[in-house]
């Protein structure tokens, strides 16, 4: 399988599109490690057993960790364990980090209070911005680690690593002005900036960085904000292709993006917006 042995890091993978995407790395033979904030720490068994399936089996390669990702220490301390738990004894590769997790209140912007344009910032930009560091340099020491182990199959007498894949989810917010959304259009704006310099400066020590801008996704969270009668039809009527994006659209676009065969796609990002932001 494609992604086999190799370790997919994803904070905020518990729900929603993290659960849709972890599923479909999961189903090409990638390890899941799970970031979970802890105000999920009393849930996280129930939104495991939701997400991936309540038998013991439903969960094998798949790891969590309670990490909240706007905490340097914190950060610091989920992927230190994540080491220890892969990378030291050899167990799987760390390949893949697909930042999911984000925040989102909506308040008109001259009444936006000051802790909310904060909390934004600091899940949307921050977060992504301190687990990418955290897994660039766990990469690293991984790919020296592998390169200078020999091997019999390779006349260089190294075994090449996989490549490293980040793939940041950020929305069609970062291209259009919403009604109400002031901080979440400004976080999501900076989350392309970020994403364009992790691939500048990162492409040529074997990490590709790219992100996905979806529309409304049609998650359970997405259909109680705008299933109600009347909210649907005024959202479906901006979208070209009439309707919302379903989160394994989503995901199909997250896992493009982390395949061995996209090493030229870098800096750039996806649009599963349904054509949204082209009007």
């Amino acid at each position: 399988m494609a992604f086999s042995r190799r370790l997919a890091i994803l904070p905020g993978g518990l729900g929603g599109l993290g659960t849709s995407i972890g599923r479909k790395l999961r189903a090409q033979g990638a390890h899941l490690a799970i970031l979970y904030a802890p105000f999920e720490a009393a849930r996280r068994d129930q939104l495991l057993a939701t997400g991936y399936g309540s038998k013991s089996a439903d969960t094998d390669n798949i790891s969590t960790y309670e990490c909240d990702i706007t905490l340097p220490d914190s950060v610091k301390s989920a992927f230190s364990s994540m080491h220890k738990d892969f990378v030291v004894p050899d167990h799987a590769f760390p390949s893949i980090l697909v930042n999911t997790a984000g925040y989102v209140s909506l308040s008109d912007m001259e009444l936006t209070p000051p802790e909310e344009t904060l909390k934004h910032l600091t899940t949307n930009v921050y977060g992504p911005m301190l687990c990418a560091q955290a897994f660039a340099n766990m990469y690293f020491a991984a790919t020296s680690s592998t390169a200078s182990t020999p091997t019999s199959s390779s006349p260089t007498g190294s075994t090449a690593p996989p490549p490293g894949r980040i793939v940041n989810l950020a929305s069609q917010a970062a291209y259009v002005a919403l009604h109400q959304h002031g901080a979440y259009c400004a976080s999501k704006s900076a989350l392309l900036g970020l994403t364009r310099c992790m691939a500048s400066e990162w492409g040529r020590k074997g990490i590709t960085a790219n992100s996905v801008s979806p529309t409304v996704a049609w998650t359970e969270l997405g259909q109680k904000a705008w299933g109600a009668e009347g909210v649907k039809e005024a959202l479906f009527e901006k979208i070209p292709v009439g309707r919302a994006a379903l989160p394994e659209e989503v995901a199909d676009a997250v896992v493009f993006l982390c395949q061995d065969s996209s090493g030229m796609i870098n800096g750039a990002d996806i649009k599963v917006d349904g054509g949204y932001t082209i009007r």
